[in-house]
Parts: structure tokens; sequence; C-alpha cells
């Protein structure tokens, strides 16, 4: 054990209070005294904040530090991550508060239900700050470590009062896989002293960087469709308290100061109350005001969209919230050189520190408001239900129970009342069976989430969006469904257990198993066959077959299991079968006849062996790491098959003949070099399945890979034909970007008889599109899938 001398010690301790202080008084100038037991982040972490990068580990163990130490901040845990990360909660409030927290939960969800009264003035607001969506834009993650110490050891009579009047919700870091591959990034290659140059390595994150979670998932859009495990958590913990306030914490360039809202008013939703987006400006005095008295510049009503409910900011204000984007210009490493000067790592923190005490101070100010927004919201929700033309929208499809289900889910995850149809019914042709459908009426006051997922939205007069931002999700299932112009008669109401369907049990069969290829889950139990060395093969024309479970139609692609040739005997295949229905929840049929009733026989030629597939995803620098994520996450979640992810810089060394299929999604493959090409040629010509993604499918047309041809830009071409036009410069931006196709749904006529196009069962089918690559149609009239 070291001995100090007595005036060693006192100079020690003296130097350890002035850096202290120091950090007080940078972050929090003018806030008065803190609780000496109470130890700061950087007592606890060991460096200042601002001079490295803390892990969420890190993280979670000083949040656990606070509530040890203070009664008034308490954690839980709402989930894991892939990458098995604590997803944690921290509820900040007065000691009083807590001891009835869940009488005050329940009491200030009662702003969710149109008939009960208005809080009153003694009952707390609620505010959530979320950090850290984007796990590389990190000031956000240290900021929410000051912000969480201020409200445990600040003993100053506002912070007292904000306590008492208020339940804080501090969610640290939304995407902490993501974080952590950025933080560790960060402090892998920072220098001693700190090097500002942009071209510097610390300030470049090697792909697919730390924006995005473990399945490159882009986290900030999962919102509504809710795929991710970290959204799922996230979505069941909101629920429970519908929070007043809710902050997301954002970075943008290094170039830019601050942002906050009100957004411009062409990027409001046309369905969301004009007071919802008025009280931005209310808050907005207050944010203002508190950077103003540090000095930092900033900018509100430009360029972010606030309409759609895919985003953290704006999810919120669908449940009559003051859902509100922070940006900040992030530093992105300890300094970096910009046109403002230098932006230094302490200073974005700063910012989003102050934006956070200024967003307690206008949410208790304004707290009558505030609930009175929220009443009038679902109020104003029930009066918009009502007038919308359509009165309820039905949904399910006999023929895919699965994806019917995965919607049930969904409508279920947000909280929307759904119900059973009280019988068949047929509308426009469409039959809507009972047990197998459901209805969900216009007129809840959930209506602009259910309005956001089975209506289309108004045109928008500004088209200068940046993402994919309003449309209606059940096109995305691609399921039957149909918008009811009357209310209907309603059936019970649904609850989860209702997604949990029991099948009926498989009869054994001496002959074959037969799987019908239009359920969602289909591809999962053919897998899962395959993996068992189950033989399969599939029906390249439709067939209706005599069966255990009665007369039955199979569509393109349905399975034939025969029982004959298999490596496995006749009981053992049953087992497999089995396992394989209860694992998919799939019915699965039997048959004692070859003979089908109608179509093909099953000893037909048109019924063909299906091979295993091997499946490699190029991978790396230029390759567009969202789309890479979304296939390796349906592989990997849906068939529950281990893609190869490939280098596109190492390919040269792999052997790719091991590999039966070859995914390229958008990018730049100018890595992938010419020896790189010339393999990927080889193995299509001895062959391989290449499947490209818009950019990659430009480059194997120019690479020659397939004699396709793309859509010139004829706009272009137009303009460069009459010669160049004049436009004032300050609506450059606005014109270009209504250029881009950002994100939008488009129609198309699909060959249900190509293989590709196996297990849909309307030709009129719906796509998302975000790109300008258009293929002309095939020169061989047989291989335009859809148009």
């Amino acid at each position: 054990m070291k001995i100090f001398k007595l005036p060693l010690l006192f100079a020690v301790l003296s130097v350890l209070t002035t850096t202290v202080k120091a950090q007080q008084n940078y972050f929090f100038p003018n806030s008065g005294t803190f609780d000496p037991k109470i130890p700061t982040p950087e007592q606890f972490l060991g460096y200042p904040i601002g001079s490295h990068y803390t892990r969420h580990d890190q993280i979670i163990s000083y949040f656990k530090e606070l509530e040890r130490l203070s009664d008034r901040v308490h954690i839980q845990v709402i989930g894991k991550t892939y990458e098995e990360r604590s997803q944690i909660i921290a509820t900040i409030t007065a000691p009083g508060n807590y001891s009835r927290l869940e009488e005050i939960r329940k009491e200030h969800i009662t702003l969710t239900d149109p008939s009960k009264a208005i809080l009153g003035n003694a009952a707390p607001v609620v505010v959530l700050l979320g950090y850290s969506v984007h796990g590389n834009e990190t000031s956000s993650g240290e900021a929410s470590l000051l912000t969480a110490y201020y409200l445990a050891a600040n003993q100053n009579p506002e912070t007292t009062k904000w306590l008492q009047e208020a339940v804080v919700l501090i969610e640290p870091s939304l995407n902490p896989d993501g974080r952590d591959r950025a933080a560790n990034w960060h402090n892998a290659y920072k220098s001693f002293p700190a090097v500002a140059d942009p071209a510097d390595r610390e300030h470049i994150e090697q792909w697919p960087a730390g924006r995005v979670n473990h399945y490159f998932t882009d986290l900030n859009r999962d919102w509504l469709s809710v795929s991710q495990i970290e959204s799922k958590n996230r979505l069941q913990f909101f629920h429970q308290w519908y929070p007043n306030v809710h902050i997301d914490f954002h970075e943008m360039g290094t170039g830019s100061t601050y942002y906050f809202e009100p957004t411009p008013a062409g990027h409001e939703s046309p369905i969301l109350p004009k007071a919802s987006y008025d009280f931005n400006a209310t808050l907005a005095k207050y944010h203002a005001d508190a950077l103003d008295k540090i000095g930092s510049l900033y900018f509100t009503k430009e360029a972010f969209d606030n309409l759609s409910p895919i985003y953290g900011s704006t999810y919120p204000d669908f449940f009559g919230a003051v859902g509100v984007t922070f940006e900040q210009g992030g530093s992105r490493g300890i300094v970096q050189e910009s046109a403002n000067g230098l932006v230094t790592f302490p200073f974005t923190i700063r910012n989003h520190v102050t934006s956070g005490l200024s967003t307690l101070r206008g949410a208790v100010a304004e707290k009558l408001n505030l609930f009175k927004l929220q009443k009038e919201f679902f109020q104003s929700a029930l009066t918009q239900g009502r007038a919308n033309p359509d009165k309820a929208f039905i949904f399910g499809d006999s023929r895919d129970e699965t994806l019917t289900r995965k919607l049930l889910d969904l409508v279920l995850t947000h909280h929307l009342k759904v119900y059973h149809i009280s019988g068949d019914v047929t509308i426009e042709g469409k039959k809507f069976e009972k047990g197998k459908a459901f209805v969900v009426p216009a007129v809840q006051p959930n209506f602009r989430i259910v309005h956001s997922l089975f209506e289309e939205t108004a045109k928008l007069a500004d088209s200068a969006f940046y993402d994919n931002t309003s449309w209606s999700v059940v096109h995305a299932y691609g399921i039957q469904y149909a918008k009811l112009k009357s209310a209907p008669s309603l059936g019970r109401e649904v609850t989860f257990a209702d997604t949990l369907e029991t099948l009926p049990a498989i009869t054994k069969s001496a002959y074959a198993y037969l799987v019908d290829w239009s359920d969602y889950n289909a591809s999962k139990a053919l897998y899962f066959l395959q993996g068992r060395g189950v033989r399969v093969k599939a029906a390249y024309k439709p067939f209706t077959a005599n069966t255990t479970n009665g007369k039955q139609g199979f569509s393109y692609g349905s399975l034939v299991i025969p029982v004959a040739a298999q490596d496995i005997n006749a009981d053992s295949l049953y087992r497999v079968i089995q396992q394989a229905a209860a694992n998919t929840k799939i019915r699965i049929s039997g048959t004692h006849t070859g003979f089908s009733l109608q179509g093909i026989d099953l000893g037909s030629n048109n019924i063909r062996a299906v091979g295993k597939p091997e499946v490699a995803l190029l991978t790396g620098t230029g390759v567009a790491a969202g789309e890479a994520g979304e296939v390796w996450f349906l592989l990997n979640d849906h068939l529950n098959l281990p893609v190869t992810k490939l280098d596109v810089s190492s390919l040269g060394r792999f052997n790719l003949s091991r590999y039966t299929t070859l995914v390229l999604v958008s990018g730049n493959y100018s890595e992938l070099g010419k020896a790189g090409t010339e393999k990927i040629r080889e193995w299509v010509n001895n062959g391989g399945t290449l499947i490209t993604f818009k950019s990659a499918s430009e480059w194997a047309i120019k690479e020659n890979l397939v004699k396709e041809k793309l859509y010139a830009d004829s706009a272009a071409a137009k303009k460069a034909g009459n010669g160049p036009s004049r436009i004032d410069y300050v609506v450059k931006a606005e014109t270009e970007t209504a250029k881009r196709i950002n994100g939008g749904i488009f129609l198309a006529d699909i060959d249900l008889t190509n293989p590709i196009a196996f297990g849909l069962n309307n030709r009129k089918i719906f796509f998302t599109k975000t790109g300008n690559t258009i293929l002309q149609p095939s020169k061989d009239k047989y291989a335009t899938v859809a148009q």
C-alpha cells in the first residue's frame, strides 16, 4: 500500500477537485451545488468526459452506480441486443414519486383515453430522453451520463422542482452494438496529441461503421416496421408510458452547428394535428435560450423530415407526444477541423447536455399544456377516424396464414384495436375466412397509426425528402386486404394469444407430403427439411390433390416430399415432417396417391428436385451496408440459413464453387478488381445464380455478366439536347433532390408462372423503390418477371 505524506495527499485531492470543478463549470455553468457523495462520470470512469469514448458496459456500470447511491435513480433492463448487450431505462424522479410510480403510470396513460378527464397540476409530466440510436453519433451517449449525473446530484431548487413534477426516462443507448463498434474505432485510432485533420483514420470509420446495429439496420427507421430485437424491446416499454415529450438525440456533419425543431411546414404529416407541430415552437424557446447562454450556434425550420412514424422523433407524435430531433455537428473523434473552426468532442457533448436540460425546463413549465395537447390528440383521433372515408380495414389470407399472423402481430405491437370477423365474407372478389382474417376499425384513439398501416398518405407539395417517409405498410406485406366504406359487425377482440395458431395434426403418409408454396414460411420449412437430408421437389405447374385434409389446391412452387427415394425410412421422415410443421407453423398435408384431381400428377417432369442453397453475400468497402444487412437478417432470421459474408477486397482468395448463390447489393464494386470480376464471371458461366440489387445490376450489365440494358435518363438527355436552362441558385438543393427516388411505392404486373414469383397469388404487386436504376424489358421475352 502506497502511503502519501499529508501535504502531498492534500495536493492530489486539490488537483482532483479542481479538475472536477472545471468539468462541471464547462458542462453545467452556474448550476450551483452538487451532492458530493454522487461521483461525476469522470470520477467513476477515471477520465474526463470528452477525452475518451465510453463503452456501453461502462455506461451501464455508471448508471448502476447512480442507482446505488441516489434515491432519485432507478434502473430497469428492457431487453438485450443481438450481441447480448443490455438495453436499459433509467427512471429519474423524486423519491416520493418513485414510491408510487405504478400509480403515476396508470394515471398518466389515462391521457390516451378520450373519455377520461384530463390530468391536473399534481400529476408529473413524463419526459423520455433517447440517446445514440445511431451508434456513431456518439456525443449523445456521453451526454446521457452527464445529464443523469446532473439530475442525481444537483441540489438547486429548480432541479428539485423538476424531479417533483416530472418522471424522466433516460435510454442512454438505443443502439448498444453500433455504439460500441464506433467507440472502439475512435478509441483505437485516437492520437496523443489529438489529430484534427479530417483525413485521419480516427475520423473515418471502417465499413459498416457504427451507425447501424448488428444486422446493419438503421434503428431510427424501424419504429413502425419493428423488425429488430432492439425495436421490439423499446416499443414494449414505450407503450407502458406514452411520454409527453420524447427527444431523439443525433449528430450530423461536422460542418453543421446544432438543429432542433420546428421542422419546415412542408415536412409535416397531413394526418397529425397542427397543434402537435406548433408545440415544437413552444419548446424551442427554451432550447434557444439555453444555447444562447452558452454561445452555441443553431438552426431550425430546415432540412429534416417530420411526417412519418418510422422515426424515433416522429413515432411519439402519433401518440400525442411532442417528439423532437436534436442534431449536433459531430466531431467523430476527439477533435476535427471544420468550416466553423475546431469541433471538439466535449463541445458536442455540452450542446446535447444543455438541450436535454432545457427540455426538462420546458416540459415542467408547459406541463398542463402538454397534458391538454395529448388529451385532445386522442379525442381528435376519434373525430378524424369518423370522418375517414374508409371505416375499417380487413386483412387476412387463408393461403398465407404466416404473413397474416405477422401483420396481426405488428398491429397488436402498436396497440391498435383489432377484431375477429364474425363470419366468412367476400369483398371486391376477395374471400376472407373467419379465424383467418381480421378487421381494424378506423374509429379508435390510435387512428393515426391505423392510417399509417392501411391508408396511402396524401400527396405532399414538398418532395425534398431524404428518406422513405410515408406509405402504407400493408402494401409491403403483400397480403389480401380491403377497405370498408361502412363499419362492419365485429367479433371478439384479438389478443397476442391469437397469433399463436394451433395447427391440425399431420396424418402419416406412405406416399408423399405436400406444402403449398403460397405460405411465407414454406421456404423456411424447405430449408429445414433440406438441412435434415430430406429430398424435396417443387411443382412448376399447379395441381389439386386429394389429401388427408381433403381436396386441396397447390400453387406454383408447391413442395412435394415423396416418401420413397429418401435416405431415411418412412417413420423418420414422418418425424422430420412433424418437426418442420411445428417449427414453421405451416400446414403440411399427406396424400396416398400421385394421381391428382386436377393439373399435373406427382410424377410429372414439371415437378423438379430442389437443391439446397449455399449462399454468399459480398460485403465490405463500397457495399451498401444497410442492404447487405437486410439480406443477412432475412436469411438468418427467416430461413435460419447461415449466409457466408465475403469481403470484396479478398474475393480472389476464395473458391466460389461451394456456393450456389451469390448476392451483390447496391454499391461500388471497384474493390473486386479484374481478378475478382473474372472469378464471378467464371462462376456464373458454370451455373451459379447471381442476385444483384440496383447499382450492382448496373455493374453486372457494364461487365457483360448479363445481356440486359438500362433505361437512360431521358430527362437528362432531353436537357442536353435543348441546351442548359437557367435556374436560380437558391433552389438548387430542392431541384436536384426532387430528381431522386428516395423511396416510393410502385405497382407492377408480375408473371406468377416464373419461378422467381412462385408463391404469389395476384399478378398485381406493390414494391418499394429507393434508387434510379431501371432495367429495360429483357431481350428474352420470357424473362421480364415484373413490369
